[in-house]
């Protein structure tokens, strides 16, 4: 049975960004680091491969995990592809104050994590929803 474990992914006020695990029930832990979400990640997995060695040195094994990252709205932006500006007029905030928190130059009280949240949830349904054309528009005009 595959045990899902969540990990935190933050911006730190320098820059970069980290990793760590939530759970603090195990008796060995990972994190990472890194300049983007991607390294951190990529750094987050180096470590999990190296404590499976170092379990396996120990005669134990590392029990099947599916990582479940959970990001601030910093990492968020740094991972995925979307405009800050063009994704804050989408849900109605106010992108100065969303690229400030994207930056980490502040951080988003529970309502504005909320708003944020439910647009990405908006986000996910507009985009299952549409599909692509096949031809140009003029084609389908007769």
């Amino acid at each position: 049975m595959v045990r899902t474990m969540n990990v935190i992914m933050e911006k730190g006020g320098d820059g970069n960004y980290s990793c760590f695990l939530e759970d603090d029930t195990l008796d060995w832990g990972v994190v990472g680091s890194g300049r983007s979400v991607y390294e951190a990640m990529k750094d987050f997995y180096s470590g999990v491969d190296e404590m499976k060695k170092e379990l396996a040195t120990e005669g134990r094994q590392m029990p099947a995990i599916r990582f479940n990252f959970l990001m601030d709205v910093g990492s968020l932006f740094d991972y995925y592809p979307i405009n800050v500006t063009a994704f804050a007029k989408y849900i109605g905030i106010n992108a100065s104050l969303l690229r400030q928190y994207a930056s980490g130059k502040r951080v988003a009280k529970a309502k504005s994590l909320e708003k944020i949240r439910n647009g990405l949830e908006k986000l996910k349904n507009d985009l299952n929803a549409g599909s692509l054309i096949e031809k140009p528009v003029l084609q389908y005009v007769k």
